[in-house]
């Protein structure tokens, strides 16, 4: 059905390109109206209608098409560059889509899905990614902080520079078929994760385009971005160089003896576990000894044992959560330094690598009590069991010389 499909919007198209300028009567932005010197003939008109959902045929060789009625799913056709230009929205799915621009003359305009940027789909790209990256800015508001949608302009307040206006008014369509906005908006994302760059890239924005038309500054950011990128990325390593790094490092090092004594209290309440598994576990032996002619009462005790095992168990996973709190804490901001700070990141791996380290062992030690923990209880469950004569442990322990366990009474 697909192939079919997309075979008659190429058979549309050749049908299209074979018609001359007289048989276009009108296009509204939404129906083209064409008309034609003799009685359209049955095949075309099925051929029309097997690419669009709404045609209707008129009086005097007319014929009606509703150009966003496409049938086959995730393809949208339009009338011509500037057709696109008005009436395509970023809200389509880009890469699941087929995108048709029709011309009149020559081939037309396709982007086919999953296709990357090409010399012949670089007017589609081209105004897609104009798009994308006007609303990553328009959301930005360390970037713009103030916007009017009705006069398409954007704000940027710099310390150095104060108030300054861009508008984006769209450009006419010769702008997207002279410009390469390739792999640009990722650029920009990864550039603007670094804290401080945004303050830097809005003073080259200011001083790169001031004085360009107000209405045509946004356009010129993104044909001048190659330039502008650089130099602000040149002015942002000079300060991180030159200031960032002692301001930084003090920073870090709060955080650094902030995660340390984070670590060192959940090492202290794993130690308190430590300690209070044998001791508990001994006096619980102890106890059911003294009573192990009484089953009633250890019963009661094995009961107790396994209340205790419960509430340590609780405190070792609310333990094990503050520790995975804590290595999460540290990722992100081990990675937020590397983001924004990479030339200097090197001067805190060894830090970064002590504190996983410890937080490495820590959450080994927790896994090795719950481990013991269970084989705890297990072992005295086993033990009540065989004291109360429900189970005969001694089956288990056959191979170990009783001369051994109760020592020689001669």
């Amino acid at each position: 059905m697909f192939n079919s499909q997309h075979l008659d919007i190429q058979k549309f198209l050749t049908f299209f390109r074979s018609m001359k300028e007289q048989n276009f009567v009108s296009y509204d932005g939404r129906t083209l109206l064409l008309k034609f010197t003799k009685k359209l003939d049955v095949a075309e008109f099925n051929l029309i209608e097997k690419v669009f959902k709404t045609t209707v045929l008129l009086p005097n060789n007319q014929v009606e098409i509703v150009l966003s009625s496409v049938l086959l799913k995730n393809h949208y056709l339009y009338f011509n560059e500037i057709d696109f230009i008005n009436r395509y929205s970023i809200k389509e799915k880009y890469n699941e889509s087929v995108i048709i621009i029709l011309k009149l003359e020559g081939k037309s305009i396709i982007k086919q899905i999953n296709q990357s940027y090409l010399e012949n789909n670089k007017f589609i790209y081209n105004l897609h990614e104009y798009k994308q990256i006007l609303n990553d800015f328009l959301t930005t508001p360390e970037l713009v902080p103030y916007k009017s949608e009705t006069d398409k302009v954007f704000t940027i307040i710099s310390k150095e520079n104060g108030v300054f206006n861009v508008g984006y008014s769209t450009p006419k369509e010769d702008y997207f078929h002279n410009v390469n906005l390739s792999g640009l908006r990722t650029k920009l994302n990864k550039e603007f994760k670094k804290k401080e760059y945004i303050q830097f890239f809005k003073e080259i924005i200011i001083s790169g385009v001031h004085n360009t038309p107000e209405k045509l500054r946004y356009s010129e950011i993104l044909k001048t971005s190659a330039t502008l990128l650089s130099l602000a990325r040149r002015d942002y390593e000079t300060y991180v160089s030159n200031f960032a790094f002692d301001k930084l490092k003090s920073e870090f090092k709060t955080e650094r003896e902030s995660y340390f004594a984070s670590l060192d209290k959940n090492i202290a309440s794993v130690g308190k576990q430590v300690v209070s598994f044998p001791l508990t576990f001994a006096a619980t032996i102890f106890a059911s000894y003294k009573v192990k002619e009484q089953p009633g009462i250890l019963l009661l005790i094995l009961v107790a044992y396994l209340l205790y095992s419960i509430v340590a168990f609780l405190i070792l996973r609310m333990t094990s959560y503050n520790v995975k709190c804590l290595k999460q804490d540290v990722q992100n901001e081990e990675t937020s330094i590397k983001d924004s700070y990479k030339l200097i990141f090197e001067d805190f791996k060894e830090d970064f690598k002590k504190i996983k380290n410890k937080i490495k062992k820590l959450r080994t030690i927790i896994v090795v009590l719950y481990i013991v923990l269970i084989f705890l209880f297990l072992l005295f469950t086993a033990f009540a069991m065989h004291t109360m004569g429900w189970f005969n442990l001694e089956m288990l322990v056959e191979w170990v010389p009783k001369s051994k366990v109760l020592g020689k009474t001669n």
